[in-house]
């Protein structure tokens, strides 16, 4: 289907925190995210922070109406009911996207490091595929490190069983 299924997202720098601690777990987007369950995501923190902060997997993603989609993973998206109504104000529909196996990366590569590795890369406004041979660069640069830096299996695993049995 894809060359490479690993995909690069661009959060705000207190969300890609949030992530890589684990008091979220929960990506939301108003538009769909074309990835397999599995993909890697690159964790992209934008300006100031401007690098990329860390990866994680994608355990699910669910498409609700708006009403429903707080109601089941208010829980794990690191906002409050008025940023979430905020953000989908026009939308009856979004898509959350549960994350797994979140890791940081050291060195985070910045900005400048991503122009000189990657010809011609601009971060994304929503999200990027990443080619395989980018994939390579990236893994070669960094190391993706595992020492308390993963979102909670147990949280990750409620919210999709939660979210299961009504799809």
């Amino acid at each position: 289907m894809f060359d490479c299924p690993d995909i690069l997202i661009s959060l705000t720098p207190a969300y890609t925190r949030a992530i890589l601690d684990g008091t979220k777990t929960v990506e939301l987007r108003r538009r769909r995210v074309r990835a397999e369950v599995g993909t890697r995501v690159w964790l992209y923190s934008k300006v100031p922070t401007a690098r990329v902060e860390g990866t994680a997997r994608i355990q699910r993603i669910h498409e609700r109406d708006i009403k429903k989609l707080w109601s089941e993973f208010s829980e794990g998206v690191g906002i409050s009911k008025a940023d979430f109504d905020e953000y989908f104000k026009g939308c009856n529909k979004g898509y959350a996207i549960v994350l797994t196996r979140v890791r940081a990366v050291l060195p985070a590569p910045d900005l400048k490091t991503m122009k000189q590795d990657l010809a011609g890369f601009h971060p994304p406004q929503f999200f990027k595929r990443l080619q395989a041979d980018e994939v390579k660069i990236l893994l070669k640069r960094c190391q993706i490190e595992s020492a308390n830096r993963y979102a909670s299996p147990l949280r990750s695993a409620r919210l999709s069983r939660k979210s299961s049995t009504s799809e």
